[in-house]
Parts: structure tokens; C-alpha cells; sequence
């Protein structure tokens, strides 16, 4: 019997080194393609936006996750759940033009996550500008407290695998691209999820330091405009307040200013630009 086995083992043994085509011999010198992680509001109830990301259009878009919301009438579970609709080792198409710290083409290095939302803009941002039309043609809509918490969850889990994903590197579609996107949005809580371990939020010390000295010493515009290009944003130092300046700041507003993103620095927005690049740069 002994012997029986032993044959069989050898058998085993053989077929298994003539199946492999490969010696694998593991090198360390590689890295993982996930680096960033993209947060988006969908615009649409749960139904519409399942079927824009998941089915072929002549602008085709997708996710590696969608996040659905309470009372909507579309979604028919009694418990909210994540949806994953790409693996996250492929690439999803939901960042499009983009940049962030001079890498462009995020989609190759990122994970979108859709969160259902119905805020948005009545027309593109890049026809509305920076002025009364943008203010007037769009709303902005809280986010369902449930449904953050499963975003917190999911992203934990994507830190556990991907554990060289930076904390500056959590970001909003607007902040890599900040011409033609708004979203998450001025309602959607960062600071929570810095509250959790996740993304970046500044010091209020460092906030209340910076708006007394910024107070009797204002920054030239162009070394806030340098500080947010530190802090990742795509933006020129020019100096002046031109509408590719006051998008990026509008961005930034959004992200760190609690109902004021008027596009424009200001001294409370410049105290929080110092006092991130203070922390994290």
C-alpha cells in the first residue's frame, strides 16, 4: 500500500512540473498599479447610474464600485449594499482628464468609487464659469449617513490591500480635475473621513496660527497659487487670478471650506492652503 502511494505522489509530482509552463522566481522590483483612489457623486438615482456604468453607451463610463443611497425609490433591497462592478486589478473609466502631482491619466493608477447623489449642475461646468450662472444652476445635495459609513468601511478594505496608497492621494474628482468636474461636491464630508483615518484634513492650531500671520502679512497670490500646486492641484503660477486659477481654487474651497467656494483666495483660504502644506508637504 505504502508503495501504491508513493508511486502515486511521483505521478502527481510529474504531471504537476509538466503542466507549468513557468519557473516563477518573485523580483522586488515592482509596484502595484492601484495609487489613488477617486471619489465621485453619480447624479442619477440607483437605477440610472447602475445601467451608465455598467452598460455600453457612445460615452462609455465605469467604476470599480457604486455606492447606492436610502429612499430611493429605484433601489428595492431593504439594506443598503456596495455594488463592485470592475475588479479592482483592471482599469476603470471614470477619471478621465486628469492630473494630480504631474501624473495625468489616472484611471491607470486608480480606483473609482460612485457614490448615488443627485446633485449636480443643470448645464456643463465649463459653460457656466465661475460667476452667478455656476450659483444659480447648481445644487448641491447632503450625502445619506449610511451610505458614507460604507464608503468608510470600503475604503479601509482598499487600504488594507493597497497599503502604499498616500493619504493626499484620497481625492475628489474635482481636485484632478477641477475644468470640468465638481464632484463630490461642498456637501460631501471630508473631514468624517479624515475623523476615520482617511484622506487629509488640516490642524486647527495650525489654521488659527496662519490666519494671524497671514492677517498682517498677505501672501502673494502666486505662492498660494505654488502651495496648491505642492498639495497636487494642476494649476500655473501666474500670479493673477485668471479663471484657470479660480477653478482649482473653487476645487479646493469645495473640499476645505464649509459653504464658501467662490473661486477667488481669500485670507481664511489661504490660512488653510498654509496650514496643509505645513502638515503634509
Amino acid at each position: 500500500m505504502l508503495r501504491v502511494l508513493n508511486v502515486l505522489i511521483v505521478v502527481v509530482l510529474l504531471a504537476g512540473c509538466a503542466s507549468s509552463k513557468f519557473v516563477f522566481v518573485e523580483s522586488e522590483n515592482f509596484d502595484e498599479r492601484v495609487r489613488h483612489i477617486v471619489i465621485h457623486y453619480t447624479s442619477e438615482n440607483f437605477e440610472d447610474s447602475l445601467r451608465l456604468l455598467t452598460e455600453k453607451t457612445i460615452y462609455p463610463v465605469s467604476s470599480h464600485y457604486l455606492i447606492p443611497e436610502r429612499d430611493d425609490s429605484t433601489y428595492l433591497p431593504a439594506s443598503l449594499k456596495i455594488h463592485s462592478l470592475v475588479r479592482e486589478r483592471d482599469r476603470a473609466w471614470h477619471a478621465g482628464r486628469s492630473s494630480w502631482f504631474g501624473q495625468t491619466d489616472l484611471n491607470y493608477s486608480s480606483i473609482g468609487i460612485e457614490l448615488v447623489n443627485l446633485s449636480g449642475c443643470d448645464l456643463p461646468i465649463q459653460e457656466l464659469g465661475n460667476d452667478l450662472d455656476f450659483y444659480e444652476n447648481c445644487q448641491f445635495r447632503e450625502f445619506d449617513d449610511r451610505q458614507i459609513e460604507l464608503l468608510i468601511k470600503l475604503l479601509k478594505g482598499i487600504l488594507n490591500r493597497y497599503p502604499n496608497i498616500e493619504p493626499i492621494n484620497i481625492m475628489g474628482h474635482s481636485d484632478i480635475a477641477p475644468s470640468r468636474k465638481v464632484d463630490p461636491g461642498p456637501t460631501f464630508p471630508w473631514r468624517r473621513l479624515y475623523e476615520k483615518g482617511l484622506g487629509i484634513w488640516y490642524d486647527d492650531s495650525d489654521y488659527k496660527l496662519f490666519i494671524e500671520r497671514l492677517r498682517n502679512n498677505p501672501p502673494t497670490i502666486a505662492d498660494m497659487q505654488k502651495k496648491l500646486g505642492d498639495l497636487g492641484y494642476l494649476i500655473e503660477v501666474t500670479g493673477i487670478e485668471n479663471f484657470k486659477s479660480q477653478l482649482v481654487v473653487r476645487a479646493f474651497q469645495m473640499r476645505f471650506r464649509e459653504g464658501v467656494y467662490t473661486g477667488f483666495l481669500d485670507l481664511e483660504t489661504a490660512a488653510i492652503i498654509y496650514a496643509l502644506h505645513k502638515k503634509y508637504i
